[in-house]
């Protein structure tokens, strides 16, 4: 069964339009050197006008349960993914988070800010090996020291310019 045939009861097939929106959020997700099927599946959330579980995503972008259930859970993770409530089904189901600003948040406490704090505490542990190292060394640890920094105080302001953006756009409207 190819993905243009009936995969389940949502809607015959993926669309042009899904398929459009699909590579669209793949591209933005390999950008952040993420999995293509995290890609594939917000697409798939961000072109779906009902909520999906688990097994439509696993049936309309035909992809592993393993993979859809993992990306799925990055996506919550992240504030991508909102759970939603269908009376009579007990399965999970999800729609897209529409505001860039929650999942830049998200995205940046789930995957960047670990990633500082372990630079950080990494730093330190280089700086007291090289307690004696040359100037150019002690120079460059302060360097990405100072980088570090900087970067940690950008969040805020990145996150109050995506929430700045989302009112004038509403507003706009």
């Amino acid at each position: 069964m190819n993905k243009r045939e009936k995969t389940s009861d949502l809607e015959p097939r993926i669309s042009d339009l899904e398929s459009e929106l699909i590579a669209f959020f793949v591209n933005a997700a390999q950008a952040f050197g993420l999995p293509k099927s995290v890609g594939e599946i917000y697409g798939l959330y961000f072109a779906s006008e009902q909520p999906l579980a688990l097994d439509h995503v696993v049936e309309k972008l035909q992809i592993s349960k393993g993979s859809a259930s993992q990306g799925i859970r990055f996506l919550r993770s992240i504030n991508a993914l909102n759970p939603t409530y269908l009376p009579g089904d007990r399965r999970d189901h999800f729609t897209p988070e529409l505001s860039l600003r929650h999942i830049a948040d998200g995205f940046i406490r789930q995957r960047i800010r670990p990633q500082l704090k372990d630079g950080t505490t990494r730093l330190k542990e280089i700086a007291r090996q090289n307690e004696n190292s040359t100037a150019t060394v002690s120079d460059r640890i302060d360097t990405i020291t100072s980088w570090t920094k900087k970067a940690d105080l950008l969040f805020p302001v990145v996150s109050k310019f995506l929430g700045g953006a989302k009112r004038e756009n509403a507003q706009s409207i």
